[in-house]
């Protein structure tokens, strides 16, 4: 009987012993696959993080369009958007001026449409409330907004959103890791000054732009003023050869050949920048 019990001790230390074993074996192989995924979770983090801060996403250049001739709304946008990622994105979003855009254009710089059919491609838009765009690596497109409202690809959808010539444009562009890209195109800032030069007998009014400037926009871009438009109203038609109003004059100064009659004067002066934006003042001169 002896001899029996202590085989069944025996017995049992081994059973013991072995399912210790088994349970420290699958406890150390339960911790290498924890250990392993988090190490492919972390890798998988370091990528992500390392792809997003490679996302490069420049805004160079506007071009503005005008509903007509003498119209401050604006009719369309063309935006110049480069990428400097050595790798493809995608754009998730736009907002201009604080309004997302459901729908725009995008085409290569020899003009060919790039995006998916229907949403990017000049023809019938989705109706999607979003589109995302995928660029290829290192590419430059232009994109074009239509803020004609009403029409079938107007920018904002439904929602009636007017912008001017002379006002602050901001652009934010968002890609697909959650980076925002942020330009603002700056209008410049018109100052009209006048003073009185003597010519013979008489003093002749000298109209001074040269106080006008334009202000820095954040980038590396020399934007500048290109143009300086004037105009007089309610000047008497005798003054400016049969015209109600004198000009426009251009130029950061002019020198008119005739003295203001007594009266009260209006003088406009706007000024043109380099991305065609444009600033405005007009100053009462009473003679």
């Amino acid at each position: 009987m002896r001899t029996i019990r202590r085989e069944r001790r025996g017995l049992a230390e081994i059973v013991g012993t072995l399912m210790l074993v088994v349970i420290v074996v699958a406890a150390a192989t339960a911790f290498s696959f924890f250990v392993a995924a988090y190490q492919k979770q972390v890798q998988s983090e370091e990528a992500l993080n390392h792809d997003k801060s490679l996302e490069d996403l420049r805004i160079l250049d506007l071009t503005p369009n005008l509903t007509g001739p003498h119209s401050p709304y604006l009719s369309d946008l063309l935006v110049e958007v480069a990428s400097l990622d050595v790798n493809p994105m995608t754009i998730n979003g736009v907002i201009i001026d604080g309004n997302p855009v459901l729908k725009y254009t995008v085409s290569t710089s020899s003009g060919a449409p790039l995006g998916p059919p229907g949403c990017f491609n000049g023809g019938a838009f989705s109706t999607n409330t979003s589109c995302s765009l995928s660029l290829p690596a290192e590419a430059q497109v232009f994109l074009l907004f239509n803020l004609t409202f009403g029409a079938l690809t107007y920018a904002f959808g439904s929602t009636n959103v007017s912008l001017k010539v002379s006002s602050l444009l901001e652009f934010d562009l968002f890609s697909s890791y959650g980076n925002e890209f942020v330009q603002s195109f700056v209008p410049p800032v018109a100052i009209a000054q006048m003073s009185f030069v003597n010519v013979g007998n008489s003093s002749t009014p000298l109209l001074d732009g040269m106080g006008s400037y334009q202000p820095p926009d954040g980038t590396d871009k020399n934007v500048t003023i290109d143009l300086w438009s004037w105009s007089v109203s309610a000047i008497p038609p005798t003054v400016c050869g049969g015209s109600p109003d004198c000009g426009p004059f251009s130029g950061e100064e002019v020198q008119l050949s005739e003295a203001f009659p007594s009266g009260t004067w209006s003088i406009s002066l706007t000024v043109t920048d380099s991305d065609s934006l444009i600033g405005t003042t007009t100053v009462d001169y009473t003679a």
